[in-house]
């Protein structure tokens, strides 16, 4: 959580026992809250955050005022989302936004134009209005909620989907959209996910679990450049993986191999509900509104989770993840891969993150990668 510089000083008046606040970048002009065994330095014992129980509701951080939700202005609206970061969304428990919309506009107040863009595209290259994205989210949300299919599928045919209409659309122009969208939705998951897995080699899944379960370390360039290396050595086989975010759960990725990734009917309905609601929400990659960037982004979590929950259960001995296990890995990926991470904070990772996520067979490696 990043803290301005005026808050900071009001916040190092009051006795917290220790300094609660590292500068990020050396400026001094921004600070993050610091991390205590991988929880924030104001969690006290009973999981309540000690500003609000000392200080006040209103001397707490923007972004922790805010928390669980989080602002984006797409398409010239104003769309709100949820961090599955946050156990109580991740439970589906709590009050619906709508009965807390008081909230709600204070907190959209005060993000003003947060992640504002003026273009919306489908590939960085392609662009389209607000309308186009609804009709492509239109069938996207339809195959990412078929429950009459893994998840795995889902994503395989929302992202063969997004590559084929890009193709199509380069060929016909954007005026054959919504003839091209109804042609590949009559297709089917089943024959759009065999497309989707089509051409992928596991190799070329290796940078994205680098990239992201890299995340799962210390702060600084030179930390996660460091730990993307002890991760690509995980990916290679040479060497166990440890998640910090996972309680310091470690495994090899043959002992991961291993283990099944069980979906109980909780477990499937929140992997459903996380993938839907990042679509609904127009979360896209650093706030641009990329269609494919956006999928992939997806894709990315879902080997993220796939990978953390397995991780857990190898920790411990199991061979099979718990519904526990996924939904502490769903919390994970939120943090590390989709709304918390700190990879965009530098210049080369957030190049590397873009090329990365822009790899129209990234669903493929990934998938392939996962189940080889």
């Amino acid at each position: 959580m990043t803290v301005d510089a005026t808050k900071v000083e009001r916040l190092r008046q009051h006795d917290w026992g220790d300094d609660p606040f590292v500068a990020l970048r050396g400026e001094g002009d921004e600070f993050s809250i610091k991390l205590v065994d991988g929880k924030c330095f104001f969690l006290d014992a009973d999981k309540r955050c000690r500003i609000h129980s000392e200080l006040g509701y209103e001397e707490k951080p923007d972004g922790c005022k805010a928390f669980p939700l989080r602002m984006a202005r797409v398409g010239g609206e104003m769309r709100a989302r949820l961090s599955f970061w946050c156990p109580t969304v991740s439970d589906d428990e709590g009050k619906p936004l709508r009965d807390q919309m008081r909230w709600v506009r204070a907190t959209a107040k005060a993000a003003g134009d947060v992640d504002r863009k003026e273009k919306l595209t489908l590939d960085d290259e392609l662009e389209l209005t607000l309308r186009d994205v609804e009709a492509i989210e239109a069938p996207l949300l339809t195959l990412l909620d078929d429950e009459s299919a893994a998840h795995a599928d889902r994503l395989a045919a929302a992202a063969a989907l997004l590559a084929e209409l890009s193709k199509a659309l380069e060929e016909k122009g954007k005026k054959a959209l919504r003839a091209e969208l109804e042609r590949l939705a009559k297709d089917g998951l089943a024959a759009l996910a065999e497309r989707g897995r089509a051409g992928g080699r596991a190799a070329r899944a290796g940078p994205v679990l680098s990239l992201f379960l890299g995340a799962d370390g210390g702060r600084g360039a030179l930390s996660r450049v460091g730990r993307f290396f002890v991760v690509r050595g995980f990916n290679l086989g040479v060497s166990a993986l440890r998640s910090r975010v996972m309680g310091g759960a470690k495994a090899s990725w043959r002992q991961i191999r291993a283990v099944k990734l069980e979906q109980s009917e909780s477990s499937a309905a929140l992997l459903t509900r996380y993938l839907t609601s990042k679509v609904r929400s127009r979360r896209y990659l650093m706030g641009e509104a990329s269609v494919i960037g956006g999928v992939n982004l997806l894709v990315a979590a879902y080997a993220v989770i796939n990978v953390l929950a397995r991780l857990k259960a190898a920790s411990e001995g199991r061979a099979a993840t718990s519904a526990a296990d996924v939904r502490e890995a769903v919390q994970a990926a939120d943090l590390l891969v989709v709304e918390h991470t700190a990879l965009y904070r530098g210049p080369m990772f957030t190049a590397l993150v873009e090329t990365v996520l822009a790899d129209p067979t990234l669903c493929a490696s990934v998938l392939a990668r996962l189940e080889s």
